[in-house]
């Protein structure tokens, strides 16, 4: 149901179309019927020839009345008469009001009968201190007092129920709003009961808009209460009278509309009133031009759909297909003629609805359910939806739906009071549906920008949360953190902080379960601070959130000593700040950690019994020693796991190797797109700070990289971290790698620099490994790296303080004796299999982004080589092919999915570098430019009569794998590739080529080198 506040913006809204449109004499009927029920009855117009005198600034003027003279009130009119000569003035003028309502006062009092009282209404906002002032102004001139009604206090008025009716004629809202009758203590109101004995009573035919509004409160309680349901009948008797006398296209369309809907409302069918929808949609083209009434067809639409599905009305599936098509059509022809701001926001915004409307199958079956009521038909729908699985509804037009909506955000800003929050729900509704669409990203900013500016910032991020949540609910954990951190930039101050703590947690949540952990634990320790300065105590209670959940992480991470330490913390902040605090139904951080904690003590039992009393001495001032002893032997009776057991499901699981923060390093590995980090460091406290910082960093990059391509190819990241850095000069600058292929990292601890040049540092150092392993030109990976960057990286990697400080809670002491205990991690010995079980962090299989942009120069390059190689290696290809092992090995390779090309090139390099030595070259490092030429104009020169034949000999299976590889690596760049930190494993950098560039599929037409590989033959 549409609230008094929302309806009062509408109203706004309607008013302020009068400007645009110049109708200044609607403006007066308005003011007028509203001073008739508010002022005083005895108001009538004044009106006149300029000729004679003009209406003299006076739009309307009390007259005199010897009915009040008369013994009691023996009518309402009676009583709402004035015995003051009162003057009614009113403007659509926009600009210095001020001096307009001075000039009308100077007109009024002038001439004419001596005024008592000035009414004066406006569209333009007047402030209370001008008002006064000019209320002054008339007492002390004219000795008069002066009332001002401006679009504001006029609204508030026409949203009642008794003058909504003027909102309907004159603003031309949909008469479904109107608002409900106050509610009476007696199951059949007193103003009911007078209603249906008056149109009972009535001789004249109603013909009039007047007469419909008269009856539809009536028709409406009738279709609706249960109590009186039963006069239904006579109600839809009155409006079917009603609608055969009717007076214009107007009253008929409308009339239509209320029969239909009282009708479904209360008899639970359509049926008896198909005839009245058909009328309806064969009249709209012809009185669209009102919006109301452009909006209540919208809504018998989906009253249409919705008696389709339940099986309730005769109308067909192509009758409401096409309603649907000629409003549309409709719509369009009114935004062709450039309509003024105001009327163009209200078109855009149903032609966004109708566009987004649900396309429903053609075997739909019926569906169950009661019929919406009739004051709740939005809500209702939107509930529904929300309620909803959305994952196969499709909808009627997106790019025409989104097109409108982004034509529609970008006149909000000039059409201040368009009603936006409808257009926007229908928005945030679709969410799902509409997100990858290009435009996407620029209207959900321009309707939240709208709703802020009405509703504030909290109401923006309420919204930025509910998408969130509907990402999340449908597993799409990236579009959910992208929705997150688009918004919770702005949920830092005053009544908005619960909100950003509430987003914070769910950002944890999202990267807990995307298997990175520390990005986790990140968010999860901001949430607890933020809640810890919060001035308002009842936010305190998230602080022992926050704390369990990164423990939780802590765990994940195989940070399991600190985990345990991290739990005690959020034990004690939930003792300190929850009644119940060890409620595990009402508190789920609390039974999650709990069970972690259970693992964590279980596998050192098992295999690391030494570190049982360091961790039962942690939690035994916790009090929750027995509830966790009760938990393991309930699971003592189970075979133990071996310690290879242990490592291997952790490795499963995307966890790092229990008890990793034990002895003097400290190791942290994780995986995400296909790159396994590991990441080690001494186990000091400066050093683990600055090393989480880094590792929180990478994930967070991670992260907003799965919503792109970065091009990696599949891999291992060993990286040491110090904390020898200072003034922020460490990170990609400091970078050095050994011979084995290790990083070494330089980080600078927060206590010694700007938290900016912190944040610089770490991000830098991250982007540095990154590149290494991307296949990206630089070109292109700047490119992302700007996107990345323009959509907030930097704020997303660094919230609410730095990750140094939010994590610097474990004491010195407690972290000298992790550093000094002579334990190992658990599986120290077994390598390390990392696989992340989250969908969205995975290797991408999908062709690259920047496969097609290249794919025709791709299929010129096969299609050079097939008609330049064969000259190239000359006779030998001839000698190859006549020799038995050579196409023996060229089939096996063959039924591996090498193509011709592909033996041609390995053929080729092979051949090319023989050459080049027996002519005296060598290809080296320290070759100079002339050299280099000289050997890439030999790999495109055919071969010499004099060049010598190779055997068979040198062109073994091992050394054609080998040069394939190395000409893949030399061929980057006409794939619009690069690698930027070599060499690279030749197994990682085909496997790249082969499922994301087509390498072992795209091929050109060409004469078969070999006949096919035999069915039966397999690899030697």
């Amino acid at each position: 149901m549409t609230s008094r506040a929302e309806l009062e913006a509408r109203i706004r809204f309607g008013l302020s179309t009068l400007k645009e449109t110049n109708s200044h004499h609607d403006f007066e009927i308005i003011s007028l019927g509203l001073a008739r029920k508010r002022i005083a009855t005895n108001l009538m117009p004044a009106t006149g020839p300029v000729a004679a005198g003009g209406d003299q600034g006076r739009d309307a003027e009390s007259y005199w009345t010897n009915l009040m003279n008369e013994e009691g009130p023996t009518s309402l009119f009676i009583v709402g008469a004035t015995n003051e000569n009162v003057v009614l003035a009113c403007t659509t003028q926009q600009g210095d009001v001020t001096t307009k309502i001075r000039s009308d006062i100077q007109s009024i009092c002038g001439r004419g009968e001596t005024v008592n009282r000035v009414v004066y209404f406006t569209l333009t906002p007047v402030a209370v201190g001008k008002r006064h002032e000019l209320q002054e102004h008339a007492r002390a001139d004219h000795n008069i007092a002066l009332d001002i009604w401006d679009a504001l206090a006029i609204s508030k008025e026409l949203a009642e129920h008794d003058l909504y009716h003027l909102a309907v004629d004159y603003l031309h809202l949909p008469a479904a709003l109107a608002p409900e009758r106050p509610a009476s203590a007696t199951p059949r109101p007193d103003w009911y009961e007078d209603d249906l004995a008056r149109w009972r009573a009535r001789t004249l035919p109603a013909s009039s808009l007047g007469d419909l509004i008269d009856l539809r409160d009536g028709l409406r309680s009738a279709s609706t209460d249960p109590s009186l349901v039963a006069d239904l009948p006579e109600w839809l008797a009155f409006a079917e009278t009603l609608l055969e006398n009717a007076d214009s296209d107007e009253v008929t369309v409308r009339a239509q509309f209320e029969i239909a809907w009282a009708t479904m409302r209360g008899t639970k069918t359509l049926r008896p009133a198909d005839r009245h929808v058909r009328a309806f949609f064969s009249l709209v083209p012809e009185t669209l031009d009102d919006p109301g009434i452009v909006r209540d067809a919208t809504m018998l639409l989906d009253l249409g759909y919705g008696a389709m599905l339940r099986g309730v009305t005769d109308t067909s599936r192509s009758e409401l297909e096409t309603w649907h098509q000629t409003l549309v059509n409709s719509i369009d022809d009114q935004l062709a003629t450039d309509p003024y701001p105001n009327m163009r926001a209200l078109l855009l915004s149903q032609e966004a609805y109708l566009a987004l409307h649900q396309k429903y199958p053609a075997d739909l079956g019926h569906e169950g359910g009661e019929a919406i009521p009739f004051s709740g038909t939005r809500a209702g729908l939107v509930d529904r939806i929300r309620s909803a699985d959305l994952s196969n509804v499709e909808l009627i037009d997106i790019d025409k739906g989104m097109t409108a909506l982004g034509a529609l955000v970008d006149i909000l800003e000039d059409t201040p009071l368009f009603p936006v929050k409808d257009t926007a729900e229908i928005f945030g509704l679709y969410t799902t549906k509409l997100a990858k669409h290009p435009q996407y990203e620029r209207v959900r900013d321009g309707l939240d920008s709208a709703i802020e500016r009405v509703e504030g910032e909290g109401a923006r991020g309420d919204r930025a949360l509910d998408r969130a949540f509907q990402f999340h609910g449908e597993g799409r954990l990236l579009d959910a953190l992208h929705e997150i951190h688009a918004a919770k930039i702005n949920w830092w101050h005053g009544d908005t902080i619960e909100g950003g703590i509430n987003m914070l947690l769910l950002a944890a949540r999202i990267y807990y379960q995307l298997n990175l952990p520390h990005a986790a634990k990140q968010h999860a320790l901001a949430a607890a601070v933020a809640a810890r300065g919060a001035t308002d105590p009842s936010l305190n209670r998230y602080m022992a959130e926050g704390l369990l959940v990164a423990a939780t992480c802590d765990h994940h991470a195989g940070q399991s000593l600190t985990a345990t330490h991290t739990f005690y913390l959020g034990v004690l902040a939930q003792h300190a700040y929850l009644d119940d605090p060890m409620s595990l139904r009402s508190h789920p951080a609390l039974m999650n950690m709990l069970q972690d904690q259970c693992h964590i003590l279980r596998a050192a039992h098992t295999v690391r019994p030494t570190l049982v009393p360091l961790l039962e001495s942690i939690l035994e001032p916790s009090g929750l020693m027995p509830v966790i002893t009760g938990m393991l032997n309930a699971v003592s009776e189970l075979p133990a796991s071996t310690e290879k057991e242990i490592a291997e499901i952790t490795d499963r699981s995307g966890m790092g190797r229990l008890f990793s923060d034990v002895g003097p390093e400290r190791k942290y590995h994780w995986s995400a797109l296909g790159l396994t980090w590991s990441v080690r460091c001494p186990n000091a406290r400066q050093a683990v700070l600055v090393t989480e910082r880094f590792v929180a960093a990478a994930q967070v990059v991670l992260a907003d990289f799965a919503r792109h391509d970065a091009h990696f190819f599949r891999g291992t990241l060993s990286i040491e971290v110090d904390a020898y850095a200072t003034n922020g000069q460490g990170g990609a600058g400091s970078v050095e790698q050994t011979s084995a292929g290790t990083w070494k990292l330089h980080l600078t601890p927060a206590a010694d620099c700007d938290p900016e040049a912190i944040h610089l540092e770490t991000v830098g150092a991250v982007m540095h490994f990154l590149v290494s392993k991307s296949l990206l030109s630089q070109q292109d990976f700047s490119s992302l790296i700007e996107k990345v960057f323009v959509g907030g990286l930097m704020h997303k990697s660094a919230i609410v303080r730095p990750y140094d400080e939010l994590a610097d809670f474990l004491t010195a002491e407690q972290i000298r004796v992790m550093s000094q205990r002579p334990e190992l991690p658990i599986g120290w010995r077994a390598p390390f299999d990392l696989v992340n079980p989250s969908a969205e962090m995975q290797w991408p299989r999908n062709l690259a982004s920047t496969y097609e942009k290249n794919r025709e120069k791709i299929l010129e390059n096969i299609a050079y080589r097939y008609k330049t190689l064969p000259a190239v290696i000359g006779p030998t290809l001839g000698s190859l092919l006549a020799n038995a092992e050579f196409t023996r090995t060229a089939k096996r390779l063959q039924s591996e999915g090498w193509l011709d090309w592909h033996l041609l090139i390995a053929t080729a390099n092979i051949v090319i570098n023989h050459r080049a030595t027996s002519r005296g070259m060598t290809l080296t490092r320290q070759m100079t430019d002339t050299q280099r030429q000289e050997f890439i104009n030999l790999a495109y020169t055919p071969a010499l009569t004099t060049d010598p034949v190779l055997t068979a000999d040198y062109f073994d299976e091992e050394a054609l794998r080998f040069h394939l590889a190395s000409a893949a690596a030399a061929g980057m760049t006409t794939l619009g590739l690069t690698i930027h930190v070599g060499p690279i494993p030749s197994d990682a950098l085909l496997e790249f080529l082969g499922v994301r560039y087509r390498y072992w599929e795209d091929d050109t037409s060409h004469d078969a080198l070999i006949g096919q590989a035999d069915p039966d033959l397999t690899p030697a």
